[in-house]
């Protein structure tokens, strides 16, 4: 039972690099949009949704840092500039709402190497404690 419940913890935690690296990688994607397309709002909505399950991901991995709440917050927040992009009427408000998104955009750019980096911390704890496990 603990070797199947420590394999399903290291599946996860292989799996959150590459998670956390799409998310980096939407995030830059989607900063060089100019323009509000449907294109742009279902990339910012794919975005939302894959910062999301970032979020859940790290959490179920045992992430104890802030990383889970900042990627959800990530999420929500995407949701909210691409609801903002689609509202935006003048070029003014287009301009601000695409500030906003840049910013949150940056912001996910910075950090998801961090929820990789976490992610390795506990698969590093997690083997340790497994091979202690096994030697008494």
């Amino acid at each position: 039972m603990l070797t199947c419940i420590a394999f399903m913890l290291s599946a996860n935690l292989t799996q959150l690099p590459a998670l956390a690296a799409e998310v980096e990688t939407e995030a830059r994607a989607l900063s060089a949009i100019t323009e509000v397309t449907p294109a742009l709002i279902a990339g910012i909505e794919d975005f939302s949704g894959d910062a999301e399950r970032l979020s859940a991901a790290l959490r179920e991995a045992g992430v104890e840092q802030d990383l889970p709440c900042i990627f959800h917050g990530i999420a929500e927040d995407a949701r909210e500039r691409a609801e903002e992009l689609q509202a935006a009427d003048t070029a003014s408000e287009r301009a601000t709402a695409f500030t906003n998104l840049r910013v949150l955009l940056d912001d996910a750019v910075l950090i998801a190497p961090m929820a990789a980096s976490a992610a390795a911390d506990v698969a590093q704890a997690e083997a340790q404690s497994q091979s202690v496990a096994l030697r008494n």
